[in-house]
C-alpha cells in the first residue's frame, strides 16, 4: 500500500512537471507562431464603426506582432475618459478627438499630449493652417462636413417636396419628420448648431433652432443615428455627416442628399499620443504609420473633405465637390462652445 502511494505521488509529480513544461513550451510556441502578441497598443477613438474596422484591418496587417486594441467611445466619452485618466491612461494614441475637445484637455493639462513637432505639418492644406500654426500637440486627422439625408419615399407618401435649404427645414409640414444629433453629446450635432449660429448670428441662430424644434422627432446621442433612422424610414430627414449621407444614398433606393447652397458646417478632428507613451517603440511605430501612411487613404474612403495639400480623390461615388464651407466661429474655442451649449435647451 505504501509503495502504491509512493508510486502515485511520483506519478502526480511527474504529471505536474509535464504540465508546467507544456505550459511554458506552449507559451513560447504561441509567441513564435504569432497567436499571442508580444506587445500591445491601445487606441481610443470616436470614429465610426466602418472607419474603426478599416483601421483595425490595416494596423493588424502592418503590425502582426502587436496587439492593436481600438476602443470605441462617443465624442463626450472620449473627452471625459482622457481627462479622468491623464498620463496614466490605458490609452496610448487618441484618434478622432474633436478639436475643441482637444483644446479643453490641453487647457487643464497642457502637457498631457506628446509633442509632435518632429512630424511634417507642411502636408496640410491652407484651409487648416490656422490649426497647424497654433501648436503641435495634436495633428488633424479629418474634416467632417454635415448635410441632410432625405428619404424621398416617406416624403412622397405624405405628398411633401424634398427640402433644399436650412430655411426649408422650418416649414410646418415637416413637423416630427426630422432627426438631428444633440449638440451636447455629438460633434456632428454641435457643428450644425454652431454653423447656424455662425451664419445667422447668436440670437437669430437661437431663434432658428427654436423654430426647428417642433419638426424634430428625436435628438440622438450618436452622430450617425439620425441617418440610420432615415434609411429605416423612421424619419424623413436626417442631419448627419456628409460622407455617411452619400454612402447611404448610394446603397439604398429612395434616398437623396441635400447640400444647402448657404454652405456646410464642418468640424476638425485630431490624433496624437499621450505624453510619455511615445517613448514606447510600438506606440511610436503605430502612430507614425497612422500619420504618414494610412490616414490619407482613410480620408479618401470615408471623410474626403480636404485637409491635405495633395488630398487623394474621394473613393465615395457621387461625393459632391465645390460646395461652400461655412467659416465656423470658435472652432478651437472651448469657452465659446460651452457658452453655446449652456444655451441649448432641447
Amino acid at each position: 500500500m505504501k509503495k502504491t502511494k509512493k508510486t502515485m505521488i511520483s506519478l502526480l509529480a511527474a504529471m505536474l512537471c509535464a504540465v508546467l513544461l507544456l505550459t511554458g513550451c506552449g507559451g513560447a510556441a504561441a509567441n513564435n507562431s504569432g497567436s499571442a502578441k508580444a506587445d500591445r497598443v491601445v487606441i481610443y477613438t470616436a470614429a465610426e464603426d466602418e472607419r474603426i474596422a478599416y483601421l483595425q484591418t490595416e494596423l493588424d496587417k502592418q503590425f502582426p506582432d502587436v496587439e492593436i486594441v481600438i476602443q470605441s467611445l462617443g465624442t463626450g466619452q472620449l473627452l471625459s475618459k482622457l481627462q479622468a485618466e491623464g498620463k496614466n491612461s490605458d490609452c496610448d494614441i487618441f484618434y478622432d478627438l474633436e478639436v475643441v475637445n482637444a483644446e479643453i484637455i490641453l487647457n487643464a493639462s497642457p502637457d498631457l499630449f506628446a509633442d509632435l513637432s518632429a512630424y511634417d505639418f507642411g502636408v496640410y492644406d491652407p484651409s487648416v493652417t490656422g490649426y497647424t500654426e497654433r501648436h503641435h500637440q495634436y495633428a488633424v486627422n479629418g474634416k467632417t462636413a454635415g448635410a441632410f439625408l432625405v428619404n424621398t419615399r416617406v416624403l412622397e407618401e405624405k405628398g411633401l417636396p424634398v427640402p433644399e435649404s436650412y430655411e426649408d427645414m422650418l416649414k410646418p409640414e415637416y413637423k416630427g419628420l426630422i432627426s438631428m444629433p444633440s449638440p451636447k453629446s455629438s460633434g456632428t450635432g454641435y457643428s450644425y448648431y454652431n454653423g447656424m449660429i455662425t451664419v445667422l448670428g447668436e440670437e437669430a441662430g437661437m431663434e432658428y433652432f427654436a423654430a426647428l424644434n417642433p419638426n424634430i422627432k428625436e435628438y440622438t446621442t450618436s452622430g450617425s443615428a439620425p441617418a440610420k433612422a432615415a434609411v429605416r424610414g423612421d424619419v424623413a430627414i436626417a442631419y448627419g455627416l456628409l460622407w455617411q449621407c452619400v454612402n447611404y444614398a448610394n446603397e439604398n433606393e429612395g434616398m437623396t442628399v441635400v447640400v444647402p447652397e448657404q454652405g456646410l458646417a464642418f468640424d476638425l478632428f485630431t490624433m496624437g499620443m499621450i505624453s510619455g507613451h511615445e517613448t514606447k517603440e510600438s506606440v511610436k511605430a503605430v502612430f507614425d504609420y497612422l500619420y504618414n501612411v494610412i490616414n490619407k487613404p482613410q480620408c479618401a474612403k470615408f471623410n474626403p473633405d480636404k485637409i491635405y495639400a495633395d488630398m487623394p480623390a474621394a473613393e465615395i461615388a457621387n461625393y459632391p465637390t465645390g460646395y461652400k464651407e461655412i467659416t465656423m466661429n470658435g472652432l478651437f474655442d472651448f469657452q465659446y462652445k460651452q457658452n453655446l451649449l449652456d444655451r441649448w435647451s432641447y
